[in-house]
């Protein structure tokens, strides 16, 4: 009987508010939890498609998604008297309603939380966060994080994803230049956007990835979504708080408009990875003048130009590293985050150099010998893959460091022999042991573990790059069996990665092989076909849906077009590169600018084995190549620009010395656990690399 009272309550709650919504003119349907003041859904009254861009946390329909977790609650952390404890806030103690406005009370020992929600002349949902220092001394808030559990998630197929699942940007980019901009997945507005008006986001965190929401969401689940608020000193009577406005709107374009005209400060920069001799470039936007401005990097002034509501501001630096740059305008401010790197060549011949001489297995005993390993950077040395984990094992994504490597040495031909013979091992160890002499194509050396799909296209690219180093035949026909064998395995209707698509067509071409090269275009046209029937409903592969289910589908139509001219593989691919690019962010961070969101890769990559938001990673880098091919056949400069920025953005995964990491954990925390890290694992990244080497090849397609 308690709980079905509860529900009641709930519901004529809802009824009061949409009455008050409809009065005030706005398209927000919102229903809420009048125990916790828990908001449990967000909906666009005229949105055909009923989506609620929230978790519900009902437990309807994830069981640990329970009422504690929904919008607007939140956790805190106060200390006093040097003593700290930390409180959540979610049963209410009072809640009254005037001119529009409902406040609802939370009481503590030494202070009060007061959330208070109204819709302003627009329409747009006012949400205000105030915590109110009850007792006689200062109080300390050393963490305080409010829920916003936005619905970004793999589940239901593609099919879903597309009308009712979110692509949730977040930026927490000081005071007055936070905010979210949440794409739905299949890019029919409307969207949702929030962006702070009066207090700061200094981070996020993600919560509800531990192990029982594994088992049943896999790699789908992102997590709960929590922004961080500003930690404070409050005075004895005296609040503390943060404003954010909830809105709706048509995209990215209209998103920052809007933010824009909601006081945001908009700050971007030409590039964000930055090779040492060049200079940042970067821009601040403001609705109207700034008052008290000055620009910042490591505490010291730099020089900035304000014309009107436009700054700009520039910078070289003399040594690598992140660059965090700030303007300050009056007690505000906002940042770009930047990465100076080694200038690029010599950042890839570190990278080249550490390959062979740190993580090729030398050991002529080991079954494993010529092959590029996993590198524990932690420990300095090859990680033996004991007990053994599939994506640490000595084939399948490991083969990019053997691309990536044929692939440079294209535009490197004078190096010394050592480089020659290393690949001619690892050409040994790939066609000898990964692959049957029919070309099946394992994961191990045993045969025993994986046979999966995604290897092949993998094999078939190193063999590629092997040809136009060489110009040996063989590799060609390497190339060309390894991508036979794969379809008569797989069928053609697997989205792969990385398919050397018009490659192999050209080399075989060009080594004289015009019947095979008939016979894999002809296979091509069979796999676009496949992807004809199924449009954007995508089937399912080791995730459900996912960036790189996309991008294969732009890659592949925009290679066709490439190859045929054929303006219907072009209109095509048209269709999933909108798609992709809702994956991607555009906050002024080199770990966010043009990088998709993934969430997975760090747990099956890294040593580490965290969940959470791996931005980048090297996967993330397929859809710069997209934006690249896709200038390529039409000449659009956005897509050269973009595509440049995430290729060069990933390549921040390679570290100076030549080591590499798998992946960057961005969030603060992952379920209470301190993140922001480059994962020990040297594992993969290389693809990162051999995109941004072959960005050249791409565009003399053009």
């Amino acid at each position: 009987m308690k709980n079905q009272f509860k529900n009641v309550i709930a519901i004529i709650t809802c009824f009061f508010l949409v009455g008050n919504i409809n009065a005030q003119k706005t398209d927000f349907v919102i229903h809420t939890d009048m125990k916790t003041g828990g908001i449990q859904k967000i909906m666009h009254k005229d949105d055909k498609h009923n989506m609620n861009w929230i978790f519900p946390t009902d437990g309807s329909v994830l069981e640990w998604f329970t009422p504690e977790f929904a919008w607007g609650l939140g956790f805190i952390t106060i200390e006093k008297n040097g003593k700290t404890e930390t409180y959540q806030w979610n049963d209410i103690s009072e809640t009254e309603t005037k001119n529009g406005k409902t406040i609802y009370t939370y009481s503590f020992p030494d202070f009060k939380i007061l959330i208070s929600r109204s819709f302003n002349q627009h329409g747009e949902l006012i949400e205000n966060f105030e915590v109110k220092n009850t007792s006689s001394g200062h109080i300390k808030v050393v963490d305080m994080g409010i829920y916003t559990p936005f619905k970004d998630w793999y589940a239901g197929g593609a099919e879903v994803c597309m009308t009712s699942r979110c692509n949730t940007h977040i930026w927490a980019g000081g005071y007055n230049s936070s905010y979210v901009n949440a794409i739905r997945m299949g890019t029919e507005a409307p969207h949702l956007g929030l962006v702070v008006i009066d207090g700061s986001i200094r981070h996020y965190e993600l919560i509800n990835t531990r192990d029982l929401p594994r088992k049943v969401a896999g790699s789908n689940l992102r997590g709960g979504i929590t922004l961080k608020v500003e930690p404070t000193t409050i005075k004895a009577a005296d609040s503390y708080g943060l404003t954010w406005k909830v809105f709706w709107h048509e995209g990215y374009e209209d998103f920052y408009a809007k933010a824009l005209q909601s006081g945001t400060v908009i700050a971007e920069a030409d590039k964000y990875f930055i090779p040492l001799g060049e200079t940042a470039k970067m821009r601040f936007k403001s609705a109207k003048p700034l008052e008290e401005v000055s620009c910042s990097i490591d505490g010291k002034s730099i020089k900035l130009k304000q014309t009107g509501n436009f700054i700009t501001a520039e910078y070289k630096a003399k040594k690598s590293g992140d660059k965090i740059v700030t303007l300050n305008y009056g007690d505000k401010k906002t940042v770009i985050n930047l990465y100076f790197s080694l200038p690029t060549d010599d950042l890839l011949q570190k990278r080249v150099d550490f390959i062979i001489d740190k993580q090729q297995m030398k050991n002529k005993s080991d079954q494993r010998f010529g092959a590029y390993m996993v590198y524990d950077t932690e420990i300095n040395e090859i990680y033996q893959n004991i007990p053994f984990k599939v994506d640490h094992d000595e084939g399948a994504e490991r083969l990019g460091m053997g691309v990536a490597i044929a692939n440079w040495l294209q535009m490197n031909p004078q190096k010394s022999k050592k480089y020659q013979k290393s690949l001619k091992e690892y050409y040994q160890f790939v066609r000898y042991k990964l692959q049957t002499p029919e070309y099946k194509v394992y994961s191990t050396v045993d045969h025993t573990k994986r046979h999966r799909g995604y290897n092949y296209p993998w094999v078939a690219a190193f063999y590629a790059e092997l040809y136009q180093q060489t110009k040996n035949p063989l590799y060609i026909k390497d190339c060309y069996h390894t991508m036979r064998k794969w379809y008569a395995e797989f069928g053609y209707d697997f989205y792969a990665i990385c398919v050397p698509i018009k490659k192999s067509i050209d080399y075989l071409r060009e080594a004289g092989f015009k019947a095979e090269a008939d016979t894999l275009l002809n296979d091509f046209k069979l796999v676009a076909k496949e992807y004809d029937k199924n449009g954007i409903n995508y089937p399912s592969h080791e995730v459900v849906f996912e960036q790189s289910i996309v991008s294969p589908a732009v890659n592949f139509y925009l290679e066709l077009y490439h190859i045929t001219k054929d303006e219907h593989y072009l209109k095509e691919g048209e269709k999933h590169l909108a798609i992709l690019e809702a994956f991607n962010g555009q906050q002024p961070d080199y770990h966010l600018n043009e990088v998709g969101i993934r969430h997975w890769d760090g747990y099956w990559f890294g040593k580490r084995q965290s969940w959470g938001d791996t931005m980048p990673h090297y996967w993330s880098a397929l859809t710069g190549r997209a934006y690249i091919q896709y200038y390529a056949a039409t000449g659009k400069e956005d897509y050269l620009r973009r595509g440049k920025i995430c290729l060069e953005n990933n390549l921040c995964n390679i570290r100076d010395n030549g080591t590499g990491a798998c992946a960057y954990i961005y969030p603060e925390k992952v379920n209470g656990v301190a993140s922001e890290f480059y994962d020990e694992f040297a594992n993969d990244q290389d693809w990162a690399l051999f995109f941004f080497l072959e960005m050249n090849e791409i565009l003399e397609w053009k």
